[in-house]
């Protein structure tokens, strides 16, 4: 049996168009492939021939993320390498109109017109259709997964006999107000409507007429931020170094567990999973599980004293790692116990009422809390943001900001930078041995991160 022989390279135009191109029989043959999404082309990684992990897109009024994209491109890749191998089976190799063809069959490019019968398929059915093949095709998590139940469930509530003809601007209306009826406050009921028009988009997608107006609606509700959480540097160290009693030895773990996340940028699910093989030369050389970033982070005094506390410990892990909850749970005994009851104030509207929530921050403390902790400790000692950046794998300073929330205290410790005289010396003397193209690319830096 011969196998066919073919090479893919994905790659982006000039215009940020990405392509494929397939070809075959010593380049004789060649098809091209239009993907479907136009990028910035500094945001893509011509080694891995994907987008660059983390980047957040614009993409037809919409933001779409770089793993989105990337799975859209294995799919393709996916495909043509199918079709060649039944081709192989036959010893046979597909002309060029034919790849074109199967490839955008399988893609359900040219799907014939949705015949009437199926156009009037009931809504719990295509909804049933999407949760099977969206799971597989963006290699979804059961908490993504989850969401869109969600959706559906509070979706069914509000109308338990909805049908897509009957989902109009009218009924999204209605639906608004099951949420504020339902005491959701303003900024969850957002967030489930990019939820329930990304299910939307998805059956336009698939030939299915969607009532005018209806992806364009936006719930007319005041949506204020929520408050960032992360512990400010002496409160990391206080709890970093706080002796709790013998007798609550798991309450220490748990501390210890959130303070090397918070020295190393680490998510639970990396901390959990991170092996002796990963710490090399005082580094952290690992692949992280959320995102496949490759990263290598430089072990600081802190988080290598946290290594050294466990060297006892003999599982295949650095770490006695318990679950995410009891982690969590455990943390909130032990930021109590350590005093970090800082107050916290969250601002938030139900309908048109606000509301004012205040507790103290061991009430909220969560492992994530480390991650946002780390950027913003770094930030403040003067670490600059693409050193940060390529500790937390984010790859671009947009996809970062959510991170990112200065407190008053960092904000004067920096503005005191301008009554230092030292300070501002040392920085002029600095500025003064640039030559005009270092500057230059300063000045690129700052007005990238503005």
């Amino acid at each position: 049996m011969k196998k066919a022989s073919f090479s893919t390279r994905a790659y982006v135009t000039k215009n940020g168009q990405i392509m494929i191109r397939v070809r075959w029989n010593g380049k004789k043959n060649e098809v091209g492939f239009s993907v479907g999404y136009s990028i910035d082309p500094m945001k893509w990684d011509s080694n891995k021939q994907l987008v660059k992990s983390n980047t957040t897109h614009r993409i037809g009024g919409k933001i779409v993320y770089a793993r989105e994209i990337n799975n859209t491109i294995r799919i393709f890749l996916g495909y043509i390498e199918e079709i060649f191998i039944e081709y192989s089976l036959h010893n046979e190799t597909p002309g060029t109109a034919d790849l074109k063809e199967l490839v955008n069959e399988k893609l359900g490019r040219n799907k014939p017109e949705v015949p009437d019968n199926d156009k009037k398929k009931a809504l719990k059915d295509i909804f049933k259709e999407f949760l099977s093949e969206r799971v597989l095709e963006g290699n979804w998590s059961k908490a993504a997964e989850y969401k869109y139940r969600q959706m559906w469930l509070q979706l069914t509530s509000c109308d338990a006999t909805i049908e897509l003809d009957a989902l109009d601007k009218n009924k999204l209306i209605q639906l608004t107000n099951w949420y504020i009826n339902n005491d959701y406050c303003n900024r969850t009921i957002v967030k489930q409507f990019r939820i329930l028009k990304s299910f939307l988009r998805w059956i336009s997608k698939n030939g299915y007429i969607i009532q005018p107006g209806v992806l364009e609606f936006k719930p007319k509700l005041k949506v204020i931020p929520k408050v960032v959480t992360f512990l400010k540097y002496k409160e990391l160290m206080h709890f970093f170094e706080y002796e709790f009693p013998k007798e609550k030895e798991y309450l220490s773990k748990a501390r210890d567990m959130f303070c090397f996340m918070a020295f190393t940028s680490l998510r639970y699910s990396d901390l959990a999973k991170l092996r002796p093989s990963n710490v090399i030369d005082g580094y952290l050389d690992f692949c992280t599980e959320k995102t496949d970033d490759k990263l290598r982070i430089a072990l600081n005094e802190h988080a290598q004293k946290i290594i050294d506390k466990y060297a006892w410990y003999k599982g295949d892990t650095i770490f006695p790692v318990p679950s995410n909850q009891k982690l969590n749970d455990y943390l909130k005994e032990a930021a109590k116990l350590a005093g970090l009851d800082r107050e916290i104030t969250q601002v938030y509207f139900k309908g048109n009422t606000r509301h004012e929530d205040t507790y103290k921050f061991w009430e909220q403390i969560s492992c994530h809390d480390a991650r946002r902790t780390f950027v913003c400790c770094s930030l403040a000692l003067g670490i600059p943001p693409s050193v940060v950046m390529s500790c937390t794998g984010h790859s671009d300073y947009e996809s970062m900001k959510p991170y990112i929330e200065v407190a008053d205290e960092t904000q004067k410790l920096e503005m005191d930078k301008w009554n230092t005289h030292q300070y501002k010396s040392r920085i002029i003397e600095e500025l003064d041995k640039m030559d005009s193209e270092q500057l230059k690319k300063l000045f690129e830096y700052v007005k990238e991160i503005a």
